[in-house]
């Protein structure tokens, strides 16, 4: 029997076929729920705004369904991106109050080792020390000196200044490094094999060379480890659960079996 991933979800989906739906409900919703209560706590528990993500993912010609990633990871950041989106277009954020330009952000961290650059950008995505430590492997003590160090460094480098502001700041950052992207900047296999441990020393110096001077693979990167940790976490919706949200994407009811249905009686 074949096994159904999510290269061929994807291909459902672009195609406008029901198992698509399915499949992106059943394993995914609990993803996207996953990442609301991580950007949107508040409004994590709205079902109302979850059914409305899923009825403006139900369609064929978002970019979403026209790539063609090499893992599932790499699809998921781009589903975190619609999600982002589309929940922005509902209701946006609030501006931040003292804004933070990545030329600022430059200058203030330029002697910030790579590390401590994720630290931190993980800080603008609203992880706290001990989430960001998991994430990474590494402890929660570097992670907590790195942002402290970080946000002394800002306050020398601005001229109104106050703790918070990085997580203030954060979708506005995330906005800025994605249109940063350059000619030169990493595939996505970079940050993948990274994680995976299987970079070479060579390819780790030239990512490192990069990462140093590029806000945009930093957050990519970031956003890949993001994925990497909420896949780890999830399990996908037991049939019950995922029943009406099937029916709210038009999804039929799989037809029972002889058997199911002569105990059905």
């Amino acid at each position: 029997m074949a096994i159904y991933t999510c290269h061929d979800m994807i291909r459902d989906c672009r195609a406008g076929n029901h198992a698509g739906w399915s499949y992106l409900v059943t394993y995914y919703l609990p993803v996207l729920r996953t990442l609301l209560h991580q950007y949107y706590a508040g409004r994590a528990g709205d079902e109302q705004l979850i059914e409305r993500v899923l009825l403006k993912l139900k369609s064929p010609q978002l970019p979403l369904y026209a790539a063609n990633p090499s893992t599932e990871r790499e699809w998921v950041c781009l589903l975190r991106q619609e999600l982002l989106r589309i929940v922005e277009l509902d209701k946006a954020s609030d501006a931040a109050s003292i804004p933070i330009d990545l030329e600022t952000l430059t200058q203030a961290l330029e002697p910030f080792t790579i590390i401590d650059r994720q630290f931190i950008w993980l800080e603008t995505m609203g992880y706290k020390a001990e989430s960001t430590a998991l994430m990474m492997n590494l402890d929660t003590s570097s992670v907590t000196r790195a942002r402290e160090r970080a946000e002394e460094a800002l306050r020398q480098h601005m001229d109104h200044w106050r703790r918070g502001l990085l997580l203030e700041n954060g979708l506005a950052l995330s906005l800025l490094a994605e249109t940063s992207r350059g000619a030169n900047c990493l595939p996505a296999r970079a940050y993948l094999d990274t994680i995976d441990g299987r970079i070479t020393w060579s390819h780790k110096k030239d990512y490192e060379f990069h990462l140093r001077q590029c806000w945009h693979c930093v957050d990519a990167f970031c956003r890949i480890r993001e994925v990497d940790f909420a896949l780890r976490g999830v399990k996908p919706l037991a049939e019950a659960e995922a029943r009406p949200y099937h029916k709210l994407l038009g999804v039929p009811e799989p037809k029972k079996g002889l058997l199911q249905a002569l105990f059905a009686r």
